[in-house]
């Protein structure tokens, strides 16, 4: 049997290296979090940059995002391929003819097709599809992701987000109302419209659950984790639920502001008080928003702490958080 200078087998070291790529992690139950500065500034015309949605494409990372004028115009773009996430200081930022505010971004596996939806196009959430996802301005008609619409809220439907499993794809979206809903359909019937009816599967006060609904899939766990933005006394902050099925109960996780998911508290951020509207970074891109408790990173929207007026002239700027084990 062969030995290596520090007198492991081979064997034995192969059995390590498997074990180590096998790593499976549970959710922490506490979170502690060290955050870049800003990483981007908006092009001249925009004042800002958020609600950033990301997936992988071709060993590179493809972001998408809302963007504000300075006027009273909401808008969307996407960065140039990056390498690092250092290159968004740089990247080429690419305006889209047509807006989609609060952009979701996946690869529908099943069919092979790039899909993006958002608010507030011709139905309350909508979808366009690609196959190549990177052209800000390559994607098809706009077609209805889901028609309906919800009471109490003075926004409407907001946040949209997709999620599928091995049978059905679900929508989870916010009202600004504290109040999350869902809606589903089979997974063959997708693209497609989930319809008029949404169920309320969460309810609390509206500071608690506001908006900027997240779900995913944890990595090689029947699992799943939901982050909702929240709006505490001191900034924007998320609170995490989880559960064992996309059609299910969700239990509270990190759910106060000065133990959260991801808040002023343990974000290690000094540039701004908001972990605000933004995507875990997922293990790849398709349908079940598959992330690695091992590996968590947080895009996140962040303002400076001395910024304030009107909310569509916040000055926020993307940012990274990754969790410490």
């Amino acid at each position: 049997m062969r030995f290596l200078s520090n007198g492991i087998s081979l064997a034995t070291a192969g059995i390590m290296a498997t074990v180590a790529m096998a790593q499976t992690c549970d959710l922490p139950t506490t979170y502690k979090w060290t955050s870049t500065g800003p990483l981007a500034t908006p092009k001249s015309g925009w004042v800002s940059l958020k609600d950033f949605t990301t997936a992988p494409y071709n060993g590179k990372i493809l972001v998408y995002a809302t963007t504000h004028n300075n006027g009273a115009g909401w808008g969307s773009m996407n960065f140039d391929l990056l390498s690092n996430w250092t290159d968004m200081a740089t990247a080429t930022q690419n305006a889209m003819s047509t807006a989609a505010v609060a952009p979701t971004l996946f690869y529908f596996a099943p069919k092979s097709v790039w899909v993006l939806a958002y608010q507030w196009g011709p139905t309350s959430f909508t979808y366009r599809t690609a196959s190549d996802p990177t052209s800000a301005n390559g994607w098809s008609s706009a077609q209805p992701l889901f028609s309906g619409k919800i009471s109490g809220s003075s926004t409407g439907c907001i946040d949209q987000t997709v999620i599928g499993d091995d049978t059905d794809m679900y929508l989870f979206f916010a009202g600004d109302n504290g109040k999350i809903y869902r809606a589903s359909m089979p997974i063959g019937n997708f693209p497609g419209n989930f319809g008029t009816t949404s169920t309320v599967i969460m309810s609390d006060t509206t500071n608690n659950l506001f908006e900027a609904v997240q779900v995913y899939t944890l990595k090689d766990q029947k699992k799943y984790l939901m982050i909702v933005e929240s709006i505490g006394s001191g900034g924007r902050y998320f609170r995490s639920f989880t559960a064992t099925s996309l059609s299910g109960t969700w239990t509270p996780q990190a759910t106060s502001e000065s133990a959260p998911f991801a808040g002023k508290a343990n974000s290690g951020a000094t540039w701004s008080n908001d972990i605000s509207h933004g995507d875990l970074i997922r293990s790849n891109p398709d349908q079940t928003m598959t992330v690695d408790p091992c590996n968590l990173q947080l895009l996140y929207q962040g303002r400076a702490t001395s910024s304030g007026g009107e909310y569509g002239m916040l000055p926020y700027r993307p940012a990274l958080l990754t969790l410490q084990r």
